[in-house]
């Protein structure tokens, strides 16, 4: 099992060698840590003005990494998260032993994670330490100053999510036991207030009232009943379930029946806390998938658990096993046989040959071992095949979803300064090595280029053209690009 971690642990450090930022938060997010190092560090900005998006935590860590590493090295963007994975996989180990850390691991939406610059994985370790602290606590040890303290970081690095999650774990686990332990809960409620309010009280008196609002009203009451994301019914995440926990949707199943037919109680406070997860989520009207991120632990924790015994229970880990090998199996035999332009290529049918080569060997395995082994086998089977991708395709996807497209129809205009560059509806730019100079573009709405000097040179999404159609008179189309699967044009005068 050492060697299965190990190896998983290896994997995702695979694409950084290659990879680039890709559009959409990843290359937001680098521009926000090229204004903290221009001189926004307490307060981080985009464009300019205060980025209420995120809380700073993340974006401290990320910008201290430049130092070392320097502001176009994917090092410092993807670090946080490799290292909250290795984080995730031991804690888990120490709680419920190598099979909890690996069915967490191998869950297709932390592999990934792991690879990116976002905070998803860092929130999620900070939330293990909570639950974990938390379940310590209703067994009779005193650890709630931890829960505080746990929750509170996690609340600086993601946001207010954080007390929820742990709020509703905590209800849910009295309801269960009915019961209601003593202890410190002035402490971890203090711990809990009072670390988001060391940078949120001085980043409201520097940032004043606008920004109070804006962090106030549109990211936190805005996005639990507006549509700001994605206006989705209660019951999104329930209907998403087999594709977000991928490839362990199956057992996930058998252990939520295992766990209530045997009467396990750490079993049943784990499926606490998946509720405590997945029931506030539900009611945000905001809803992205990355959100069940935090809910894969305890479903690792649960699995492992029922992975343990041996019952009448075990043949339904043995069916769901074989049920997701087969799945997989057909996936990578209708990748094969798909006439499509996009996965003719030998690197796109070599994936869906590992796909299909490590489906059939699991299902090979889980016929004649044992569980633990057929949940080993099963679990490497997208892993394989995802690493086969991170080594062959990202050289692809980097063309397809970074800024370099965008990068290099900007150096081909040698004669204009970045100054003298302006670029309407269109991503952040970062690739690796990128000149620093390119920092210095202006990232500019219909209002501000109509405000402005007109500049030297616009690049302007093609279908977001017609809105700027007045100041683009004066221009003459130079150049166009696709990126992200968007067309964009480059005009000059």
């Amino acid at each position: 099992m050492r060697t299965a971690l190990a190896l998983l642990v290896l994997t995702v450090f695979l694409s950084p060698f290659q990879r680039e930022l890709y559009v959409g938060d990843e290359t937001k997010y680098s521009q926000v840590v090229r204004e903290m190092r221009a001189g926004s560090f307490f307060l981080p900005t985009l464009e300019g003005s205060p980025f209420t998006h995120k809380p700073p935590l993340h974006f401290w860590i990320v910008d201290l990494l430049t130092y070392p590493f320097g502001v176009y090295s994917i090092w410092p963007f993807v670090l946080p998260s490799l290292i909250a994975f290795v984080l995730l996989l031991w804690l888990l180990r120490k709680m419920e032993g190598s099979m909890a850390a690996f069915v967490c691991g191998t869950s297709l939406m932390i592999w990934g994670s792991a690879q990116t610059a976002r905070m998803d994985l860092s929130f999620t370790a900070l939330l293990v330490v909570a639950a974990w602290m938390l379940r310590r606590f209703f067994d009779g040890e005193q650890t709630l100053g931890w829960v505080g303290i746990a929750t509170g970081l996690a609340t600086v690095v993601k946001g207010p999510m954080a007390p929820v999650i742990v709020g509703f774990l905590f209800a849910f686990e009295a309801l269960r036991r009915r019961t209601l332990p003593r202890g410190h809960y002035w402490r971890a409620l203090g711990w809990m207030i009072v670390i988001p309010l060391l940078w949120l009280v001085p980043a409201v008196l520097i940032g004043g009232e606008a920004f109070w609002r804006e962090i106030f009203f549109k990211q936190t009451v805005g996005r639990a009943v507006g549509s700001w994301v994605h206006r989705s019914p209660p019951w999104f995440y329930l209907v998403r379930a087999p594709l977000t926990l991928l490839p362990w949707f199956f057992l996930l199943v058998a252990a939520l029946v295992a766990a209530f037919k045997r009467g396990d109680e750490r079993a049943k406070f784990y499926v606490s806390w998946i509720a405590a997860v997945v029931v506030p989520y539900s009611l945000l009207s905001s809803k992205l998938d990355v959100y069940m991120i935090a809910m894969i632990p305890p479903m690792a924790l649960l699995i492992a658990r029922f992975l343990a015994a041996e019952d009448r229970f075990t043949r339904w880990g043995y069916a769901a096993n074989a049920l997701m090998a087969i799945l997989f199996l057909s996936l990578g035999i209708i990748g094969m046989l798909i006439q499509r332009p996009e996965i003719q290529g030998p690197a796109a049918r070599t994936l869906f040959a590992v796909l299909g080569i490590a489906a059939l060997a699991a299902i090979v395995v889980t016929i004649r071992a044992r569980l633990v082994a057929s949940t080993i086998a099963v679990g490497f089977i997208a892993v394989a095949a995802l690493a086969y991708a991170a080594v062959a395709l990202v050289p692809m996807a980097n063309e397809m979803a970074s800024t370099r497209p965008l990068v290099r129809a900007l150096l081909r205009q040698r004669d204009v300064p970045p100054e003298e560059m302006a670029l309407y509806v269109a991503p952040h730019l970062w690739i690796r090595g990128m000149p620093d100079s390119l920092s210095h573009v202006r990232y500019v709405d219909a209002d501000e280029l109509r405000a402005i000097r007109p500049p030297r040179l616009i690049v302007a999404r093609r279908k977001d053209s017609g809105a700027i159609g007045d100041v683009l008179r004066g221009y003459r189309r130079v150049d166009e690009l696709q990126m992200i699967g968007k067309w964009f044009d480059v005009y000059r005068r």
